[in-house]
């Protein structure tokens, strides 16, 4: 049958009628497009997600309150999905077992996992295909825990002498039948062990608005597309705030030939950002972006870098916390550590006294409102006068650098500024590194 595309289609790309008439369109124009992996309708303008009113559902239900409207909000959704589609489906099949399932008592991954389900088996009719119910296919451990080699298994079982199918994604099921969904957004997940499980040349991605751009366009005017990232990349870019694909997704292709294409309904003509297993040979800046709203914590210790342990000790307090340590920093008399502000000040004092309990510092100073710029793409950290550019962009600029780290991985080079330097400072270097070269 020549190439096998497995498709994903996320719920704002199916948010309402005329972005489903989009996707079906989309489907139909390319033959090797056989699996497609379908999302619940998301939010409007003028109404939240099916996932959501599902969810209120099932509080309702264990509350003890009347949840009729929400359930005929839900029904009302998919009567105007299906009418758009000029189809004849029975609905009622699909939402009187939901009724049941709600007034037994199911459980919310159960209830929430249905706006896929009955979304796949209209999709399904329309197309002609079959449903393949997730439940079936995608398996986890029963503490809940993803089994990638049992789902890839039992998915290329199923899936790999059919034409073609439609799958709910979200959600499969434990090994004693229950129902588990992934987290928000873990469709992608879905689709990723499809698509290694019939061996996919492509897996896309389509959103409604998809484009990866070099910079957020909140902050750079008209930053340009990316039309190619490596995995390693597209990890990077997820951790700065650029959102591709789920980092999961991008776990389980990475050292496979598998490509993934995102994609816009919105611009099916238009090919989208390819994220690709191959290697770069170049070194070149993909990507300006950043984070706001950060702390760093400096601890002064004499000598502290031939006390040994002292760092595990540290990391231990943090662990105690439950925060994470987005950097780490160390010097000869000073270690500092870069955490999330709005985490890290919930329990402030508490951390700041067990870092003395722990290690006794000469002192500990903390400094507010920090900024992490990352500059993202292959070779950052090794090639000849990358530093000279990125130092150069920012020269004349008035912008003081409080911090820099070069990722361990080859990958960015991330700046510490001020919070009120941020957009002076990303657009400064999106002009001077991206633009430049």
């Amino acid at each position: 049958m020549g190439n096998l595309t497995v498709s994903k289609f996320s719920g704002s790309s199916l948010s309402d009628s005329e972005n489903v008439v989009r996707a079906m369109q989309i489907i139909k124009s390319d033959s090797s497009r056989r699996f497609v992996i379908i999302s619940a309708p998301g939010k409007t303008s003028g109404e939240i997600g099916i996932t959501d009113m599902l969810y209120m559902c099932h509080s309702g239900s264990a509350n003890r309150e009347n949840y009729n409207d929400i359930l005929e909000r839900v029904r009302k959704r998919y009567e105007s999905i299906i009418d758009a589609l000029g189809m004849n489906f029975d609905l009622e099949a699909e939402i009187k077992p939901l009724e049941k399932d709600l007034i037994s008592g199911m459980s919310a991954d159960h209830i929430a996992g249905r706006g896929e389900y009955i979304m796949a088996g209209i999709i399904a009719a329309y197309l002609g295909w079959e449903r393949v119910d997730a439940a079936d296919i995608i398996r986890f451990d029963n503490d809940g825990t993803l089994n990638e080699s049992e789902t890839i298994r039992l998915a290329g079982d199923k899936l790999r002498h059919m034409a073609h199918a439609v799958i709910p994604g979200f959600y499969g099921a434990k090994q004693n039948g229950e129902t588990k969904t992934f987290p928000r957004k873990g469709g992608d997940i879905t689709g990723g062990l499809i698509a290694r499980s019939v061996n996919a040349d492509l897996l896309e991605k389509w959103n409604l608005k998809t484009e990866i751009f070099s910079a957020d366009p909140e902050t750079v005017n008209d930053p340009a597309m990316i039309r190619t990232l490596t995995y390693s990349e597209a990890l990077a870019l997820n951790y700065a705030g650029i959102k591709t694909i789920h980092d999961s997704v991008i776990m389980l292709l990475k050292d496979t030939d598998m490509n993934v294409r995102v994609r816009s309904i919105l611009k099916p003509d238009d090919e989208g950002t390819l994220i690709t297993s191959e290697k770069k040979t170049d070194a070149a800046a993909v990507c300006i972006t950043g984070r706001q709203k950060f702390n760093i914590i400096h601890i002064e210790k004499h000598g502290v870098n031939k006390i040994c342990g002292i760092g595990e000790k540290l990391l231990g307090v943090f662990t105690k916390h439950k925060i994470a340590c987005e950097h780490f920093l160390s010097g000869i008399h000073k270690l500092s550590f870069v955490l999330k502000t709005p985490t890290f000040d919930l329990r402030r004092n508490e951390i700041l006294n067990d870092i003395r309990q722990a290690v006794s510092p000469e002192s500990i100073t903390v400094d507010d409102s920090l900024s992490l710029i990352a500059v993202i793409g292959n070779g950052m950290g090794t090639v000849k006068g990358k530093f000279a550019k990125i130092f150069s962009a920012l020269y004349g600029t008035d912008i003081n650098i409080r911090m820099v780290d070069q990722g361990a991985d080859d990958l960015s080079i991330i700046l510490g500024v001020d919070d009120k330097d941020y957009h002076k400072a990303v657009n400064a270097l999106y002009e001077g590194v991206i633009m430049k070269g």
